[in-house]
């Protein structure tokens, strides 16, 4: 036998229909399972309301938001509000960075930058290189984000869209072309001349010890996470493998890694050494043993890359692309004799 329902003086907003409410059992004990409702549409006179009418006022809310947001991006990112850079005036820097931006993240239709986040293949060894690349051209003005990125590529907060996370937003190429032709220019961007590059050895030096080095950071972390060691790299790891790698490959320093990762993972297992202690031994046997086979001139071996850490756009355009001396970038240490 079902009683009738119990009449509210509140009206629904929607009908102007009496609210009703379920009569509560005498042995009920639990709290808001029982608020009037709109005996037509189900309406319930609060915030969470599901019913369907509140539910579409939502819905329409949020597209409403996302299209003031999205119009707000469109109009603080127009072209207009951006002074292009000139082709001419880049530097070596400058199109190394951007070929490896283009060749990693330019759409098909050669229209922007895809968000970082989103690309397979790593464009540099680390995260902060590739940060300090991408921050590098926006800072130069080269790159923009485009007006079409999502609303989640930046923060929001009040200064919505001012302030966008750098691997999440679309980019825009912010040159003018020497020709006029954006085609053409995409194309000398993708392909830089290796004889400007051969023509500044110190630049080229200094760019292979750099890549040399943030690869052998990759593949120290790499080792360390495949053995369950925590370690966070500071100024002196980066100081040891400098000092190796101007006397050392890459190729041959993957194998002082690891050997020091072997022995140091060795000692923790045998209750030797703490694991704490274990992982930055690590930099003290890599130091040791690599100052040793300097003094002694002993022929280090050289490991291949491993499968797991493919070659970077950076290293493949750097080397191969630009340099045309491919493998040599991994297999024989810097020089400034390119």
């Amino acid at each position: 036998m079902s009683f009738p329902k119990k009449i509210t003086e509140d009206q629904c907003e929607y009908c102007d229909a009496k609210l009703v409410q379920d009569w509560r059992a005498k042995n009920s004990f639990r709290l808001g399972q029982n608020r009037p409702y709109c005996p037509i549409c189900s309406h319930e006179n609060h915030d969470q309301c599901k019913c369907s009418t509140c539910e579409e006022q939502r819905r329409e809310a949020l597209i409403k938001e996302e299209n003031r947001k999205k119009n707000l991006i469109r109009e603080h990112y127009n072209q207009k509000n951006y002074e292009k850079k000139l082709e001419e005036n880049l530097s070596l820097e400058d199109k190394l960075f951007l070929s490896v931006l283009i060749r990693g993240g330019l759409d098909e239709n050669l229209g922007h930058i895809v968000p970082i986040w989103t690309l397979d293949n790593k464009l540099t060894p680390s995260n902060s290189f590739t940060i300090e690349l991408i921050k590098t051209l926006a800072g130069r003005g080269l790159i923009v984000p485009h007006s079409n990125s999502s609303i989640e590529a930046f923060v929001d907060d009040e200064t919505f869209p001012g302030t966008y996370y750098v691997d999440r937003v679309l980019y825009r190429i912010n040159i003018n072309s020497l020709d006029n032709n954006y085609h053409n220019m995409i194309e000398r961007l993708m392909y830089p001349s290796q004889g400007e590059f051969e023509a500044d050895k110190d630049f080229c030096f200094n760019m292979w010890k750099k890549i040399a080095l943030n690869e052998s950071i990759e593949y120290l972390l790499y080792s360390f996470n495949k053995v369950g060691f925590d370690f966070n790299p500071g100024e002196k790891t980066h100081k040891v493998f400098e000092n190796l790698l101007n006397h050392y490959s890459v190729a041959q320093v993957y194998s002082i890694i690891y050997r020091a990762v072997a022995n140091s993972t060795k000692l923790y297992q045998e209750k030797k050494m703490p694991k704490k202690r274990a992982a930055n031994a690590v930099i003290t046997s890599c130091e040791n043993f690599g100052e040793r086979a300097i003094a002694e001139g002993w022929k280090l071996s050289k490991f291949r890359r491993d499968y797991n850490l493919p070659e970077t756009v950076i290293s493949k355009v750097f080397f191969t692309s630009i340099l045309k001396i491919a493998y040599i970038g991994f297999e024989e240490k810097p020089t400034p004799n390119i």
